[in-house]
């Protein structure tokens, strides 16, 4: 059954604690493709990028999903090449609100925010994020993306919004 209203709402700098927690919720999701552990403590490690949404990119955005008013998850966003792209960092739905259109409608909504050039990438080993960026992106432009390779373990795309 999907969802009927899904929204983004760019976060303010008071909402860092909150996309932390999230962000906990995220790690624990994403380790069945990092293996990544818990430390002593009980938490994840942050990803060095979650700082510097909050420190040094100032104009870039970090998003709430909310999906009926609820938060369902977020995206989060920078530019990249000199600023020639935008590039879709990291993008969590929590898996309460998968398979209900959410993902779907949240991205699109993400990627109307900006004209031009979009980047994002998936690990090797998550195929499911592979079939649904794929979709999304032929769903959005009717073609293919730009460019996609694999680097480093993750396969990247890059695709126009006009």
């Amino acid at each position: 059954m999907d969802i009927g209203k899904v929204e983004i709402r760019r976060a303010k700098g008071g909402d860092r604690k909150t996309f932390e927690k999230l962000w906990q919720l995220y790690l624990y999701d994403f380790s069945e493709f990092t293996d990544m552990d818990v430390r002593p403590d009980g938490t994840y490690p942050q990803f060095p990028e979650f700082e510097l949404y909050w420190k040094k990119w100032g104009g870039d955005a970090a998003y709430f999903i909310l999906a009926e008013g609820r938060i369902a998850g977020f995206a989060m966003v920078h530019e990249f090449w000199d600023n020639e792209a935008a590039y879709l960092s990291q993008f969590f739905v929590m898996r309460k609100y998968r398979r209900r259109g959410v993902g779907s409608k949240a991205a699109r909504l993400v990627f109307e925010t900006k004209t031009g050039r979009w980047g994002l990438h998936q690990l090797a080993n998550n195929l499911p994020a592979q079939r649904f960026w794929d979709r999304i992106i032929f769903d959005l432009t009717g073609t293919l993306p730009l460019i996609e390779k694999m680097e480093e373990g993750r396969r990247f795309q890059l695709f126009e919004m006009k």
